[in-house]
């Protein structure tokens, strides 16, 4: 008997996860295709049936995308069993686990150079500059209310720090614009002096 291509069993995986994750959301085929149909795709029942069933030999890129929007999860995970497995096949002929599968999938271990790298690192530069900002506006608040003066030592050191992480910021802005990638907005984070 002949071995099933790479192809097939990795449709295999994504059929058993398709239905893993119907199930536990207590939805229907019929509900599942339903909701493909509200994100704009036809996907009749039959066709998640004959998905589910191994009846449907490959499944595309395009179909995984709908089914995980339309069950609400990332598509990553119809294609890696996180949790389920201890190790998948994510190309034919090497495996891993589905964790280190996903993280590949993702792009978690990207090459530093790539646009997926820079955006993704502005994006937590970004994040941790506002959550220290935050910081600063809540313990000066509580300063203010408890002694009449705002910005004591804690303050200071989180502003330096949240200055510090917004010069490197704008260096990395920099290098995005250099490239010629498309700049996230940056709303009230402005260039430090």
């Amino acid at each position: 008997m002949e071995q099933p291509d790479w192809a097939t069993r990795f449709s295999k995986t994504i059929a058993q996860e398709l239905r893993r994750h119907r199930t536990a959301r207590g939805m229907s085929a019929q509900q599942v295709s339903d909701a493909c149909e509200g994100l704009g795709a036809d996907m009749p029942r039959t066709v998640i049936s004959n998905i589910e069933n191994g009846r449907r030999g490959n499944v595309s890129m395009a179909e995984v995308v709908i089914l995980a929007a339309a069950l609400g999860v990332p598509p990553t995970v119809l294609a890696f069993p996180v949790g389920y497995e201890a190790e998948v096949e994510y190309l034919p002929g090497k495996t891993a686990t589905p964790l280190e599968a996903a993280d590949w999938w993702n792009g978690e271990k990207a090459d530093e150079e790539w646009a997926l790298t820079l955006l993704r690192r502005h994006r937590r530069l970004e994040s941790q500059i506002r959550r220290l900002y935050k910081q600063i506006w809540e313990q000066a608040i509580a300063d203010y209310r408890w002694h009449g003066e705002p910005g004591g030592p804690e303050a200071g050191a989180a502003r330096e720090v949240a200055e510090e992480l917004t010069r490197e910021l704008h260096e990395l802005r920099d290098e995005i614009a250099r490239r010629g990638l498309v700049l996230p907005p940056l709303d009230g984070l402005d260039r430090p002096a």
